[in-house]
Parts: structure tokens; C-alpha cells; sequence
């Protein structure tokens, strides 16, 4: 859509006294001078200026043209209507927000909206706080690594809640989607909490996943993709603390291959263990190669012996396997089709 075919719509329908909420998902060719009709709207209630779908990522490439000074004067047109006003929740653009410039227009119309919000005095809907007197969140960030989104208002629901109320089993009530950029309350959509990057995602964005070793939840972006050898489970996966602390993987000397914790537990021809007398890291068939080379180290045969043991019995049944298999093949030849 162009700016003159949203300004069109927006003439046809009467908006400025009919429509309450606004989203221009895919508009990524506008400037915004086609909201003009929205002027001194008393009844819009929330603008999402993302650009996107609900639960996309706002980040475009190339940068949209939306423009600061075609759409400013008309949000402030809204605002100025103090109490008639019905503006509760705004959605700017990534572009505008991704860096703080206080001598901005931009910067002085987020003042302009938080002093807005302050003064409408909301209050939790669970708690029943006044979240204007919070002097250490703001309604919207001015300051902050979320600059210019809106703190304490749900995206879908536009209840209020403060970030002291908890959910008992997500935590925190309402929280913001590091990927969306919208807030959300439990109610409305889970929202997982990471505790590798302390990013929170909704389910929707991200489907976090469990670490392996920690077992906590991890986003996809705090997983470097490290794999065990033994290839022990596609499912299975570790966050990056797990995989630089050491605690998740330990790495044969010799081949160089990782394995994870469990294998090295479980699993004797993978288990990487570090020998008292010649101090090496090895996993169990390194070890084994070592010692059928006939390197004279007596901590390495301690420790290959059960692996040795195990390698013997497991080509002892691949043989007879492959007898069984060789004395089928006979007797088909023998007595024919």
C-alpha cells in the first residue's frame, strides 16, 4: 500500500472517529504522510508503526522510509487531546529507536508521550500500584537498552501490570519480547525468560529449549551449536556458559573430538578421561589405539582395559553376526529359488 491508498482508506472509513487501533503490517513503502485523517483522533487506543506481523522480528533491511516529520505531528495532534485522549499504547519503528539521540524529535516526542502516560496515573490490574510513581521505570525508556518502547502495558490485552507481580509459574507477570519488541502478560502469551543472554522471547518468536547440562532455558542464539561425537541425541543441546566452562563437553587430546558429559559417564569407548601418568586427555578408542601401538604406559592400560574388553566382545558379536548372515546366503544358494 502507498501513503495515498492508506489515506484513502482511512477518509472512507471515517477514522479519525471510528478506529481504535492501527497497524501498518507490510506498509514498508510509507512515509506516514498518508495518516493525516488520523489528526486529533479521541478514540484510537494503539498504533503499531513495526511495519510488521505480530511476532516478527521489526529489524528491516533495507530501512523503511517512514518518516519522523510526517508522523510526529500527527501523534502529537492525538496527545495534545489531554484527557479525551485514548492513546494507550504506541509501537515505534526499529530504525527510530536503534540510537539515543536526546537533541532528537524523536527523543522530545517520547517526553511528550511518557508525560502523557504519567498523567493518565494507570495502575497495576493485579496489584492496584500506581505505575506512574515508579521513579526507576518510566511508561516509556528513555534511557534504557529497550529505548523508546513502552514499559508496563500489554500488547494484546492493554492491561497495565507492574514488573513487582508475578505469574507463578512464568514469574515476572508482563514482559517484553527481545525479538517482537512487545510487551506481553501472562495471560496473553508466554513469554520464556533465557538465562544465558537474560533476554525473554515469546513462545511464538522463539521456541527456547532446555540445556542439556544446566537445564535451564536457553534461546536459540545462546546455543553455539557444539554437538557431542557420539551423535548421543539430535535433541539434545548446551548453552554457551556449559560449553566454555568446560562443565557440558570434555575433548580428546589425540582426535581432537568432543563428547558430552553423559557419554563420558555412560560410555566407555567415549568416555575422555585424563590418565595420572602421563596426564593426557583421551577418549576410550584413542586410548585403545595407543595401547595396541604398544606405548608403554601403565596408568592407559588401567584405564583401556575395560574399554579393550568391551571392543573384543562387540567384534565377537559383529562376527558371529556376519557368520549367521554367510550360513543364510549358503543354504538359500543350496536349495535354490
Amino acid at each position: 500500500l502507498s501513503d495515498e491508498d492508506i489515506r484513502g482508506v482511512l477518509l472512507s472509513i471515517d477514522a479519525v472517529n471510528n478506529l481504535k487501533k492501527l497497524r501498518l503490517t507490510n506498509c514498508i513503502h510509507v512515509t506516514g504522510v498518508g495518516l493525516g485523517p488520523l489528526r486529533g483522533s479521541t478514540i484510537m487506543q494503539q498504533i503499531n508503526l513495526s511495519l510488521v506481523g505480530d511476532h516478527e522480528s521489526p529489524k528491516l533491511d533495507p530501512e523503511p522510509p517512514i518518516s519522523c516529520a510526517e508522523v510526529l505531528p500527527i501523534l502529537d495532534s492525538i496527545i495534545e487531546r489531554g484527557e479525551e485522549c485514548s492513546l494507550e499504547y504506541l509501537q515505534f519503528p526499529n530504525e527510530w529507536r536503534r540510537e539515543r539521540n536526546t537533541e532528537s524529535d524523536f527523543h522530545a516526542f517520547l517526553t511528550r508521550f511518557n508525560n502523557y502516560l504519567s498523567s493518565r496515573a494507570d495502575v497495576c490490574l493485579k496489584c492496584s500500584c500506581n505505575l506512574s510513581e515508579n521513579n526507576e521505570i518510566q511508561m516509556i525508556d528513555l534511557a534504557g537498552s529497550e529505548y523508546g518502547t513502552q514499559n508496563y502495558t500489554c500488547y494484546d490485552c492493554m492491561n497495565k501490570y507492574c514488573y513487582e507481580c508475578e505469574d507463578h509459574l512464568f514469574g515476572c507477570y508482563i514482559r517484553l519480547c527481545h525479538r517482537c519488541e512487545k510487551s506481553y502478560c501472562a495471560h496473553c502469551q508466554t513469554v520464556d525468560y533465557c538465562t544465558c543472554c537474560g533476554f525473554s522471547y515469546c513462545v511464538d518468536c522463539i521456541d527456547s529449549k532446555q540445556c542439556s547440562q544446566c537445564e535451564e532455558n536457553t534461546c536459540l542464539d545462546c546455543i553455539p551449536g557444539v554437538r557431542c561425537h557420539n551423535n548421543c541425541g539430535a535433541d539434545k543441546i548446551w548453552c554457551i556458559p556449559c560449553v566454555e566452562d568446560g562443565d557440558a563437553f570434555s575433548r580428546c587430546a589425540s582426535c581432537n573430538e568432543s563428547y558430552c558429559a553423559d557419554c563420558c559417564v555412560s560410555n566407555v569407548l567415549h568416555a575422555v578421561q585424563i590418565c595420572d601418568d602421563c596426564d593426557q586427555y583421551l577418549c576410550g578408542q584413542c586410548r585403545m589405539n595407543t595401547c595396541r601401538e604398544g606405548r608403554n604406559c601403565t596408568g592407559c592400560y588401567q584405564i583401556a582395559f575395560k574399554a579393550l574388553t568391551e571392543d573384543k566382545e562387540s567384534l565377537r558379536n559383529e562376527n558371529e553376526e556376519l557368520r549367521s548372515e554367510n550360513n543364510e546366503l549358503k543354504r538359500k544358494i543350496r536349495d535354490g529359488p
